[in-house]
């Protein structure tokens, strides 16, 4: 039996995904049912022995909970946290788990990076999943640092159904017994809290996304869709349960951060707000200026994208508003334009304005503010598929302002009050390109351009935009402080 389930695993991957969906959907509904029954008994006083199901067993948990069905070995992640830090936990060291191409995530580098700066040791466990592969070509981020790379099989659970069991990963956490586990993203949040349980230690959760509240990719339509109810249903579990069972819950922005409050009041957890600020100073790269290396004339306005491209990006009403905004340049710098850049050149002929877009390869991330240099304004937009798209405040603002640019954004919370605040740029409705098109006019006028960049300072000095990880110092600080109390 066992070898024909490698098999299947093997040379049928798909069904064997499908069998894995199935038999633990099985037994989230076996499991509700045996959990229902016992809370029953419980409330009738007919228990006759110790609840068996954690939703019985854990009264003050979210019952929403039930839908993460049998854990196994995330059984531990249930258990709230002991009142003190295992004496044989080193109060200096942090274990952050994280599943993604570490080379082109800066905010895992940056809160690494200020730890380590301020004294902590950090181990970063991570599939290696980057290209090239991280055991042919090693990273490194500075003293005190150090990777538990692990096999590219260790991430085959994000794509398997319900996309949190990471066994591999739990392994090799583990190993560890530090003062946290720092779980990035939610689908290293089990992996995390029961590991935290296990070895006596804390557990922060980072929410680098609101998982419940994203996107899935639609085959039939070949477009992202928000995620159909059972994904949502089993990210909002997974949530509820993080939300009172870790220590410290961390997430991007104030709008994310108070919904999650919201939905999960159980626990009384009070999310932190770390933004995804980059390093606002220039790395010491230099480089020419866009203006000059694309010979774009004096009185055109060269409107920069850097960052991602592709269907969720929606650059495509920027580039239909070039049409009907003739004085301005768009340049798009950024990765994956190998795979998408020709249909962005074909969109730019059919609508006439081909000779005014511009499609560069990106550059380090370190470099981003740097590499600006000689264009007018910077732009971000995104569609409005889901509350975690509409709340988004991405670092490619905080670079724009960086380099001194003034902003043209999508017209969305985080990102308006930004613009409006401080004075730094407009907004436009991100599916209409004559709304787009209103916005480049008005930053295009000379004077509202300069008066835009001259207000960009204040910005930066009003978020405290410089000051953005020593939170996340000084929690740790905190949670270190009352370990040693």
């Amino acid at each position: 039996m066992k070898a024909a389930k490698r098999l299947i695993r093997r040379f049928f991957p798909r069904i064997h995904a499908s069998l894995a969906e199935l038999k633990h959907r099985t037994r989230v509904l076996w499991h509700g049912v045996r959990t229902a029954r016992e809370i029953a008994q419980l409330r009738s006083g007919n228990m006759s022995s110790e609840p068996r199901l954690h939703c019985a067993r854990y009264p003050d948990l979210d019952p929403r909970i039930a839908d993460l069905g049998s854990l196994g070995v995330f059984e531990d992640a249930l258990r709230p946290p002991a009142p003190d830090l295992n004496p044989g936990c080193d109060p200096g060291h942090v274990v952050m788990l994280v599943v993604s191409a570490l080379r082109i995530d800066p905010r895992v580098e940056r809160e690494a990076r200020a730890l380590a700066d301020n004294g902590y040791r950090v181990t970063v466990i991570c599939p290696d999943i980057s290209s090239p592969p991280l055991l042919e070509q090693p990273i490194d981020w500075g003293a005190n640092i150090q990777f538990d790379i692990l096999g590219w099989q260790a991430a085959s659970f994000i794509n398997q159904y319900p996309w949190m069991h990471g066994e591999l990963m739990l392994e090799a956490a583990l190993k560890y017994k530090p003062l946290a586990f720092h779980c990035h993203d939610l689908s290293t949040a089990l992996i995390g809290l029961a590991a935290a349980r296990k070895v006596g230690a804390r557990c922060v959760c980072d929410f680098h996304e609101w998982y419940s509240e994203n996107v899935s990719w639609d085959a039939a339509k070949q477009e992202y869709v928000p995620h159909p109810d059972p994904v949502r249903t089993m990210y909002q579990a997974a949530e509820a349960l993080a939300m009172a069972r870790a220590d410290e819950v961390i997430t991007v922005c104030d709008s994310i951060a108070r919904e999650l409050e919201s939905v999960y009041p159980v626990g009384g957890k009070r999310v932190r707000v770390i933004r995804n600020v980059p390093s606002l100073a220039r790395s010491g790269t230099q480089y020419p200026s866009l203006r000059d290396t694309l010979h774009v004339a004096d009185d055109q306005l060269v409107l920069l994208w850097q960052g991602g491209t592709g269907p969720t990006r929606l650059l495509e009403p920027i580039i239909r508003a070039l049409a009907v905004a003739p004085k301005v340049v768009f340049v798009i710098r950024g990765p994956s334009l190998d795979l998408f850049g020709e249909g962005y050149r074909k969109l730019a002929e059919d609508v006439g304005v081909g000779d005014r877009l511009h499609l560069l390869p990106p550059v380090k991330s370190a470099d981003v503010v740097a590499a600006a240099v000689g264009a007018d304004v910077g732009i971000w937009t995104l569609p409005n598929l889901s509350k975690n798209f509409y709340y988004a405040l991405p670092n490619k603002i905080f670079e724009y302002l960086a380099a001194g640019l003034p902003l043209a954004c999508a017209n969305f919370p985080e990102a308006r009050a930004i613009v409006e605040t401080y004075g730094v740029g407009q907004t436009f409705d991100p599916y209409s390109p004559e709304s787009i098109a209103r916005a480049l006019t008005k930053l295009a006028n000379t004077e509202t351009r300069e008066q835009c960049a001259h207000n960009v300072g204040d910005a930066l000095a009003g978020l405290q935009a410089g000051k953005e990880w020593s939170k996340l110092v000084d929690l740790y600080d905190a949670l270190r402080q009352k370990a040693s109390a």
